[in-house]
């Protein structure tokens, strides 16, 4: 047995062994990729997504079958990574820019935990490249992999996989998508979403995962400004009431406020909201990186719309109280005044922020502005005062401010003056933006051809075909021919040679 140079003799001996073979049978295993691939990997990269390749693999087989289809080239630029020349990585840092893919090795990634700098190399240089491919690498490598980028980048992981080897990486990830197959069901219960092909990615990222971000965005900053702006105005009458605990609305006002006045079209924009349709959500992938770049929930804007809900706040009290300082007007007039100023600007500041209306929302709009008037003339009405007055003290305020136009002219006055802010900023979106929207919303949709794809001959046929091992009806298959007249055709020739037949004879 030798102890030295096993791998030279070991090559010798199948060069010896591996002569004057005769060849019986041949088999290839080709490894095809799903239908919509290609296309799919060039609208994630367009919209700003980096793909990375985790596969078990060999590197040959990555190189041709992969690169092409992700690098969306037919000569892609490939620079391997080799741990042991981090310093040259370092200084030519040229190599990985551009339409460059780095090529990572199982065992290169297995000496990471040797040597933690490398991982910290790996990452810089990976940040320039278009494609990261990593080939030969185990169930748990692929984890590792996920947990290095979550650790060095401040990126939003996910992970994709069909088999039970990728359990792990989905796990890991920020968000796991399970891809239903031939290799069991392990990923797609362990996923976050399932889906039962790759190109469905489409969708799910570039229309309802854009969708969403903005439908939260705008459900967060709407609950920041309509909660903040109501509940700040209590601040502002204790300076006037000299802090006593007395709140300036009526009870029962703070309770529905939330709860129906507001609460309802808010929850259908966020079930219904879209700026653009899917078909421009898949035409213009550009348009999912609003998300990448946080331009609807940065915290700057979080902190814009608290200032406006203090701005909002200060008008919601010191115009009311300005109008009715010093005149015959009492406190229950003034709540009443600045409760309708509250509604009016939730409802204006949601009819602005929506921009797909459908029925449900336009009747929510409306029953949520009756609902106002109804619930508070309720709570004002005498039957409820005498069945509970320290609950209902309100009794007739709402029927005399409702019959009194100053009233009306105060709150709308307070609820412009509230929204002008909102109005303002939604004006110069409109105008910034008014080329890039013409030009998504002028774009001609791709005509759809509305026929059938089977086509159908006479309703009386009715013919099938199955596998068998004889030469089979291929020719007919393939062609326009039936086979009425296929069998009119063969009666018409036995005919025929029976004729010639009797006249031989």
């Amino acid at each position: 047995m030798a102890t030295c140079e096993r791998d030279a003799l070991l090559e010798k001996l199948y060069d010896q062994m591996e002569r004057e073979l005769q060849l019986l049978g041949v088999t290839a295993i080709e490894d095809r990729l799903q239908e919509g691939v290609p296309e799919t990997i060039a609208l994630l990269q367009q919209a700003g997504l980096k793909i990375w390749v985790l596969t078990g693999d060999k590197k040959r087989l990555l190189e041709w079958q992969e690169l092409r289809q992700i690098l969306q080239s037919p000569d892609p630029m490939v620079s391997f990574f080799k741990g042991r020349q981090t310093e040259l990585w370092a200084v030519d840092k040229g190599r990985t820019e551009g339409k460059t893919a780095i090529v990572l090795t199982g065992p290169e990634l297995a000496e990471f935990d040797q040597r933690p700098d490398w991982g910290t190399t790996f990452m810089s240089l990976a940040a320039g490249c278009q494609s990261v491919l990593c080939c030969r690498v185990t169930p748990g490598q692929k984890a590792e992999i996920v947990t290095l980028v979550r650790k060095h980048t401040n990126s939003v992981t996910m992970s994709i996989g069909d088999g039970a080897n990728d359990v792990n990486m989905i796990k890991t990830a920020h968000v796991g998508v399970g891809i239903a197959g031939v290799e069991g069901g392990q990923a797609v219960q362990n996923a976050d979403f399932a889906l039962s092909q790759f190109r469905f990615l489409q969708r799910l990222l570039l229309v309802h995962g854009r969708w969403s971000y903005r439908r939260i965005s705008i459900f967060l900053r709407y609950f920041l400004f309509k909660t903040c702006g109501f509940a700040l105005v209590h601040i502002w009458f204790g300076f006037l009431n000299g802090f006593s605990a007395q709140t300036l609305y009526e009870n029962w006002f703070i309770a529905l406020y939330t709860v129906f006045y507001t609460s309802t079209p808010i929850m259908l924009l966020a079930f219904f909201e879209q700026d653009v349709s899917s078909e421009s959500s898949l035409r213009w992938p550009e348009l999912y990186k609003i998300g990448q770049r946080q331009e609807l929930s940065s915290p700057l804007l979080l902190s814009l719309s608290l200032l406006h809900a203090v701005y909002a706040s200060l008008i919601f009290f010191f115009i009311p109280c300005g109008v009715f300082y010093n005149t015959a007007f009492d406190y229950q007039t003034m709540a009443v005044t600045v409760s309708m100023a509250a509604t009016f600007t939730a409802i204006i500041e949601i009819v602005l922020v929506t921009r797909y209306w459908t029925k449900f929302n336009i009747a929510a709009v409306c029953v949520t502005f009756l609902l106002f008037f109804i619930c508070t003339r309720i709570t004002h009405s005498n039957r409820l005062f005498e069945s509970a007055p320290k609950e209902y003290f309100f009794i007739g305020a709402s029927e005399k401010a409702f019959a009194d136009p100053v009233v009306w002219l105060t709150a709308l006055l307070t609820a412009c003056t509230a929204i002008l802010p909102s109005m303002t900023a939604h004006a110069l979106n409109v105008i910034l933006t008014v080329r890039s929207k013409h030009k998504i919303h002028s774009t001609p949709l791709q005509p759809v051809e509305l026929r059938s794809k089977m086509t159908r001959g006479t309703p009386f046929r009715r013919s099938s075909y199955a596998l068998s091992q004889g030469a089979g009806h291929g020719r007919l298959i393939t062609s326009t021919t039936s086979m009425r007249s296929i069998a009119m055709s063969l009666d018409q020739k036995v005919t025929a040679s029976k004729n010639s037949t009797d006249k031989f004879t």
